[in-house]
């Protein structure tokens, strides 16, 4: 589990799919709430991961911790 890597959503471009809440088995997100899925459970993420950010369809996920030179596959 990660203590300086989580995922950061961008609520102004979040589309509230629930893409990445439903991918992650790890209780990261919560999606229970009206609006953009937020992020309750920073710790849970697993250190470099990007799986959420590779499925959002809109980029609108980044992560804190971030020195690898990801870019979500929605901007590329």
């Amino acid at each position: 589990m990660a203590e300086k890597w989580y995922p950061m959503i961008n609520s102004e471009t979040c589309v509230d799919c629930n893409t990445c809440a439903d991918f992650c088995h790890k209780s990261v997100f919560d999606k229970s709430k009206s609006g953009a899925e937020k992020v309750v459970y920073p710790v849970g993420c697993v250190d470099t991961c990007h799986g959420c950010g590779d499925l959002c369809p809109v980029g609108a996920i980044t992560y804190f911790g971030d020195n690898t030179g990801w870019i979500p596959k929605a901007l590329k």
